[in-house]
C-alpha cells in the first residue's frame, strides 16, 4: 500500500508538496508523520507563518514512539486564540516522556512572556537526557534550578543568556529559590559562627566542597546531599553568548563530577582568562579541575585567554582528548606549541579544532603534532598551511616505523618460544601470557588514527598537483590561455606521492584534503 512506502521516497515526495498538503500528509499515520511534519517546519517562512497547517499537522499527543521534540523560530509559543497558551507549550505539556527539547525563542518579548512556563513544563519531564534553550531571558536562579530538579539530565546547552528580572515567575520555581535562600543565609551563619554546627553524621556528610576552597556564597545542596544518592548525570554543558563569571561557573559545575564536555562563548563583558588581568584566575583553574575530574573535551570561542591563561587552564585537565578553540585573540603557532609541550598530551588527544583568524604560521608547529600525536583523529586549523615536501618527509618516517615496528612484533613470538619451549613450567606459559599481553598493548604509531586532516597542503608551484584540485581553480595568478597550455599532458609526482603514503592511513577522508601553490 501507499501507506508503507520507504522513508527515502516519503522524503522526495515531500519536497514537492506545499505546507497545506504537507500537513494533511503528516496526519495519515505515525509513518508519515516524521518525514512529512520536518519538511513542513522547513516550508514555514516566520513571516509567512500557516498557523491553520502547523495545528493540523502536530498532534497534541505525539505518540511513545516520538522521544524528540525541536521548535525552532516559535511563534506558536505565545497565546493564540482560544488558548491561554501557545500550541506548541500544549505539546509540550502533553508529552512529559520525551528525551530531548530544543526550543529557539524568536525573540527576547516572547522568552520574557513563556520561558518560565516552558520551564516549569520541562523539569517535570522525569526521562528528558538533552536539553537546548536558544533565547534564556531568564531571572537570576533560573539555571541551577533547571539542573537540581532533572538530575538524570545528561546534556544542557543554552545560547543567548541573558538576566531578565521581567519574567513572570513560575509558582514552583518560587518555593524553590526562597527554599534555597533560606539554606544559603543559614550557611552563611554557620561560616560565622552564629549557630552551632550539628555533628557530622555518615548519613549527611558528603566529599563536600569545603575541602575545594569554593567561593563563599557557593550553593549548600553538596553539603546536604547524602551520599547515598546517586551522581547527578550531567555530561555536557554548552554556555554559548554569555556574561562569564568565575565565581558562578563554579558553583554551577560543583554537584557534577560527571561533566565530560565543556563549550564555553562568553560576552565581551566576561571576565579574561588571562592571570595578569583576573587574579581569580589560576585558583579557577585549580578547582575546575578537581570538581571535573572526568573532563576531556573543552571548547573556547571569543574568549579572551594568552598563552599563560591557556597554560593554567589546561594544567586542570591532563586527561583532555578533543579541544576546539575560536575567535580567540591567540596565534594558532602558539596554541599547538602549548599542546606540544603538555606532558602526556601526544599519547591521549584525539581532536584539535582551530578555528582562528591567524595571520601566523603555524606550519612547523602542525607537523610537529602529526609527527609525535599518536592518537589524533582529527586535525583542523583553518588558517594553517603546510608544505608538500615536509609533509611527505613526516609520512614517509610514520611508514618506515610502521614496516619496523610489524616486523619487531613478527618476531617476538618467535623469541618467546625459544625462550619458553612447549616443555617449560607452568610459570614459563605464564610468562609467556604476560608477554603476548604486552606486546598487544604496543602504543599506536603516530597518524594510524587519523580521520579527518583540514590544512591546506601547499606545493612549490602550480605544476604540482592537478589544478582542479586547488583551493581556487579560477584564480588570477594564471590566465585561462596559460592554464590549458600548461595543463596539457602533464604529470604530478609530488602530489603521486602524497597521495600515496596518504593511502597508509585507511581511515582518513581523502576528499576533505584542501590544496593550494606557491607563486
Amino acid at each position: 500500500m501507499v501507506t508503507t512506502l520507504p522513508t527515502e521516497v516519503l522524503i522526495q515526495v515531500s519536497s514537492y508538496l506545499n505546507p497545506a498538503n504537507l500537513a494533511s500528509a503528516c496526519c495519515v499515520n505515525h509513518a508519515w508523520f516524521i518525514p512529512f511534519a520536518s519538511k513542513l517546519w522547513r516550508s514555514l517562512h516566520k513571516d509567512q507563518f500557516s498557523q491553520e497547517a502547523l495545528l493540523g499537522a502536530l498532534p497534541q499527543r505525539l505518540g511513545p514512539e516520538c522521544t524528540r521534540l525541536i521548535i525552532m523560530e516559535a511563534p506558536v509559543l505565545g497565546p493564540t486564540a482560544g488558548r491561554k497558551y501557545g500550541y506548541a507549550i500544549e505539546i509540550l505539556e502533553r508529552n512529559p516522556d520525551l528525551e530531548e527539547v530544543s526550543v529557539w525563542f524568536p525573540n527576547p518579548v516572547e522568552a520574557t512572556r513563556q520561558l518560565m512556563r516552558v520551564v516549569g513544563i520541562v523539569v517535570r519531564m522525569k526521562k528528558l537526557r538533552k536539553l537546548c534553550i536558544d533565547g534564556f531571558m531568564a531571572p537570576e536562579g533560573v539555571l541551577e534550578y533547571l539542573l537540581e530538579m532533572l538530575p538524570g539530565l545528561e546534556e544542557l546547552s543554552i545560547e543567548m543568556w541573558q538576566a531578565n528580572p521581567d519574567a513572570v515567575l513560575d509558582p514552583d520555581f518560587v518555593t524553590w529559590r526562597m527554599q534555597r535562600m533560606a539554606s544559603e543565609d543559614a550557611g552563611n551563619r554557620d561560616r560565622v559562627g552564629l549557630t552551632p554546627t550539628a555533628p557530622a553524621t555518615s548519613a549527611t556528610t558528603s566529599a563536600t566542597p569545603s575541602a575545594i576552597l569554593l567561593p563563599a556564597g557557593a550553593s549548600s545542596s553538596a553539603v546536604t546531599t547524602s551520599t547515598t544518592e546517586p551522581p547527578r548525570q550531567l555530561r555536557r554543558l554548552s554556555l554559548i553568548d554569555i556574561e562569564f563569571s568565575f565565581e558562578y561557573f563554579l558553583k554551577l559545575v560543583q554537584d557534577y563530577p560527571l561533566l565530560e564536555s565543556i563549550t564555553l562563548e562568553v560576552s565581551e563583558e566576561s571576565a579574561h582568562f588571562r592571570p595578569g588581568e583576573s587574579p581569580s584566575y589560576i585558583p579557577f583553574c585549580e578547582q575546575l579541575g578537581i570538581l571535573c575530574p572526568r573532563l576531556d573535551q573543552l571548547s573556547l570561542r571569543s574568549v579572551e585567554i594568552n598563552s599563560d591563561g591557556l597554560e593554567y587552564l589546561l594544567s586542570a585537565f591532563p586527561r583532555l582528548k578533543r579541544i576546539a578553540i575560536a575567535n580567540t585573540p591567540m596565534a594558532d603557532c602558539d596554541i599547538l606549541r602549548i599542546l606540544l609541550n603538555r606532558s602526556g598530551y601526544s599519547e591521549i588527544l584525539e581532536e584539535i579544532d582551530l578555528t582562528q583568524d591567524s595571520s601566523r604560521p603555524s606550519g612547523v608547529e602542525t607537523l610537529e603534532v602529526l609527527r609525535r600525536f599518536h592518537r589524533l583523529r582529527r586535525l583542523r586549523v583553518t588558517s594553517g598551511t603546510i608544505m608538500v615536501g615536509p609533509l611527505i618527509q613526516v609520512f614517509l618516517i610514520q611508514r618506515l616505523n610502521g614496516a619496523d615496528d610489524e616486523q619487531q612484533q613478527e618476531q617476538q613470538p618467535l623469541q618467546q618460544q625459544q625462550q619458553h619451549p612447549p616443555a617449560a613450567s607452568n610459570q614459563a606459559n605464564s610468562e609467556d601470557l604476560q608477554g603476548q599481553g604486552q606486546m598487544h598493548a604496543t602504543p599506536t604509531r603516530p597518524g594510524e588514527h587519523l580521520e579527518k586532516l583540514e590544512v591546506t597542503i601547499v606545493g612549490p608551484s602550480r605544476g604540482w598537483a592537478p589544478p582542479a584540485l586547488f583551493v581556487d581553480e579560477y584564480d588570477d595568478r594564471y590566465g585561462q590561455q596559460e592554464r590549458d597550455a600548461d595543463d596539457a599532458d602533464r604529470t604530478y609526482p609530488l602530489y603521486n606521492t602524497l597521495t600515496t603514503l596518504l593511502k597508509d592511513k585507511t581511515l582518513l577522508d581523502m576528499d576533505g584534503l584542501t590544496l593550494d601553490y606557491e607563486l
